[in-house]
Formats: structure tokens, sequence, C-alpha cells
């Protein structure tokens, strides 16, 4: 599973989960995992084309340049995550108008 995007507030963070079948939309607040939405791979032509798609109700920055590795959705690694994208800050993380995302498909493989 692999974090695509992420949306820190004060009392927690919004990000978007990507695993062999489903896109996963989600609140992390208070030390708690919800989804809030989930989306089928299936719908979609390609990760791009899910990204269009989400852009329409999230920023652009809210998508990173890779995706981050997510071990579990436990609550310490959930935790961490902010931690983990604030060291890498410097590393260009986030996207920018013109930027291409990764395709977590090398990742996974093709979907089947």
């Amino acid at each position: 599973m692999h974090l695509i995007g992420y949306k820190a507030y004060r009392s927690g963070y919004f990000g978007c989960l990507v695993d062999k079948d489903r896109y996963i939309y989600f609140l992390f607040a208070k030390k708690r995992f919800r989804e809030i939405v989930t989306y089928p791979k299936e719908d979609f032509e390609s990760f791009h084309h899910f990204v269009a798609f989400l852009h329409k109700f999230v920023p652009l920055h809210f998508f990173l340049r890779r995706p981050l590795h997510m071990a579990s959705l436990g609550t310490s690694e959930l935790s961490a995550i902010g931690r983990r994208l604030e060291r890498s800050l410097r590393a260009d993380v986030f996207l920018s108008p013109g930027a291409a995302p990764y395709d977590p498909v090398s990742v996974f493989g093709p979907a089947g």
C-alpha cells in the first residue's frame, strides 16, 4: 500500500492511498483512521486518469510526486507520516503544476 496524497490539518490529515485494487480517500484524526470513499482502480483508465478526477476536489499539491510506501495502517505508522514527509520536503515531495506523478503501477504490476 502506498500513500499518494496528503493534506495536514490541526487535528490530523486527509490522505489518499493506493493498493492493488483500489484508491482510498481517508481521514486520520485523533489517532483514528476513517475511510471516506473508496474507488475501484478498474473505474479509471490509468493512475493519471484518477489524479485528474480527484484533482477536481483537491488541489494538485495534495498529491505526492512519488508514492510513499506504507507497511500497515497502524496508528503508529499513520501518526508518523507527517514527520516522514517533513524530512522529505526538500526533495520536492508534492506535485506542482505541469509535474507528472509517478505511476504506482510500476510498484504493483499491471491490473489483472
